[in-house]
């Protein structure tokens, strides 16, 4: 007896064929959506930066003008809010605190009267891009002179 040769693929073969690419493409998914996430908190990140950035540069010339007050001097630790997305009254917003520390002077020429001031600022904000939420948050520390008034 002779076996005839079948042209095709069996029921198995086709089966096995579809699980392995329901398999790869369940993985093209996932890693898909974890690409986006990922890059949506870079995004996120770096508007934090970039307000971080701002609030600086205007204590920056606020500091070399002299013309601090008290209160300015003495830091903000209840922070300021900002809206890295949307604002206070959008449903898809991302708030975020500035803060900065005591404003010491740690070197002053008395011959030209020039003080230098320590400032240190960072921002906090909640990154929604991961299961669960975290807090992240990034600083700037520098040193600017003030000039006499």
């Amino acid at each position: 007896m002779k076996l005839k040769s079948q042209k095709g693929f069996s029921l198995i073969e086709v089966m096995v064929g579809v699980l392995i690419v329901s398999i790869a493409s369940l993985g093209i998914v996932l890693c898909a959506t974890y690409a986006k996430g990922a890059l949506r908190s870079v995004a996120i990140k770096e508007m934090a930066v970039d307000e971080l950035i701002s609030f600086v540069e205007v204590m920056k010339g606020r500091i070399a003008d002299g013309h601090l007050t008290v209160t300015e001097t003495m830091g903000d630790y209840q922070g300021k809010t900002v809206f890295l997305e949307g604002d206070r009254y959008s449903n898809n917003k991302i708030p975020a605190k500035i803060y900065y520390d005591h404003m010491t002077i740690v070197q002053t020429d008395s011959a030209s009267r020039i003080n230098r001031r320590y400032l240190r600022a960072w921002i906090t904000w909640q990154d929604f891009s991961s299961i669960k939420k975290v807090t992240r948050s990034e600083e700037i520390e520098m040193v600017m002179m003030e000039f006499p008034r």
